[in-house]
Order: structure tokens, then sequence, then C-alpha cells
């Protein structure tokens, strides 16, 4: 319902008021193939503060003074279980601690929750029989990495050294194995024999990324180690 219309883009991200005055070379082709899409339709994008834009933060903005429903987790079980946990009454009665646990009440069960009440938003104390779950219906949104996982959970809930536990959970997950490398080695200089005949040594290698040519950002170069006759390759 939007090509055909003149209508305005409003946004909180800055940069875009200026994306189609700048000069394109310094762009990757993702980013104009993103404005181009956008072109189609707009190019009156103008700025809003984040704090002003209500309609698109209005979820990330909300705030309550108490626990809302999880779509995940049963709130009624995670209140018994604290109950019944050893380590989160002793941290309930710690003072001494860098948290500040307090009782919450969660409104969809009507019962009251151990809570950290440190940060802006309240963060259930969570057992060791919940943790796991937590993880992997968080982690499993999108496959973050480590630190990203942690910044994700931390937000919303809180346990002893949670860090070490998300720490070893992300690196045993086996989408994250298949797709990520968890270690970048690098392999130390080598030498190599001098060759004594053409072609006996071709060395290859990518350069780049460099501007745009033809929708293109690196090359290819082939080198003969004996001859030092060179070959690119777009």
């Amino acid at each position: 319902m939007l090509e055909g219309r003149e209508f305005q883009i409003y946004t909180d991200k800055k940069p875009l008021n200026h994306a189609f005055k700048q000069n394109p070379d310094k762009r990757s082709p993702r980013h104009l193939r993103h404005l181009d899409f956008i072109s189609q339709y707009s190019t009156n994008i103008r700025n809003v503060q984040g704090s002003t834009n209500v309609v698109a933060d209005s979820l990330t903005r909300i705030e309550l003074n108490s626990i809302t429903k999880s779509p995940f987790l049963n709130f009624s079980e995670l209140a018994k279980a604290q109950q019944n946990n050893l380590e989160t009454q002793k941290l309930l009665q710690d003072k001494s601690s860098s948290l500040q646990i307090a009782l919450k009440l969660c409104l969809s069960t009507n019962s009251d929750l151990i809570c950290d009440i440190s940060t802006d938003s309240s963060r259930p104390l969570v057992p060791e029989s919940f943790r796991r779950l937590i993880f992997e219906k968080l982690h499993n949104i999108s496959h973050p990495g480590i630190a990203a996982t942690t910044k994700l959970i931390s937000a919303r809930y809180v346990w002893p050294k949670m860090k070490r536990n998300i720490k070893e959970w992300a690196r045993c997950c086996e989408p994250c194995q298949r797709s990520k490398v968890q270690r970048h080695t690098k392999a130390p200089l080598g030498t190599f024999s001098l060759p004594d005949a053409r072609f006996q040594q071709i060395h290859i290698d990518i350069v780049g990324p460099l501007p745009p040519s033809d929708c293109c950002i690196y090359l290819l170069t082939m080198i003969d180690r004996f001859s030092r006759w060179q070959k690119l390759f777009q």
C-alpha cells in the first residue's frame, strides 16, 4: 500500500538522514542494496529522538513495578523452586551481597518471586534447575555469541556464576560449533624453497575490501614466484 504514495519516514537512527547524500563509493554492496530498496518508496527520511519515539520503543521502554508473564517460564513453579533452594534462601538473607534481593509480586501467578532490584527491571533469582532452560530458550532465538547471550540473559535473570555457565553452554552449543569459529588461530610465518622453473610455485591471495567496481570489492591475485608474472581476477 506504500508504493506510489508520498510519505515521510521517521527514525531515531540519525545516520539514515544523510544516507542518500553521501558518496556511494564509501558504502558496501549490502548497504547499497538496502538503500536502493528504501529509495523505491521514499527518500524523505527525518530524525526523531529515541525518547520521543514512543511508538517504536513502547515495549522496550515500558516500566513495571511487578513481574509479568514469561512466554516459556512458569513463574509459579519458579517461586516454589526458590523456596526449596538453599542457595536462593542464603542470598535472600545475605546482607553483604552486591545484589539487592527482595520479594516482588508476579501478576500472572499472584506469587512472590525472589528478585534482584539493583537494576532498572526486577530480575528473578534463578535456581539451578531452571538455568539451563532459560539459557536454551534465549540463546536458541538467534544463537548469538557468548557476550551477547550473557547480556541478553543477565538483563532478565540473575544467578551465581552466570557468566561461567553461559560460557560453558554456549561453547557446547552444536549449531554454534557448526557455524562459528571459537578460536581464531594464526599460522606462523613459513619459508619456501626457491623454484627453478616457471609455475612450480604459485601464490594466491585476496586483496580488499576496495572501492566498489561493478559491485565487486575484492580481487583474487595469482603470482608465479619464479617469473613474478601476475594475474588479477575481479
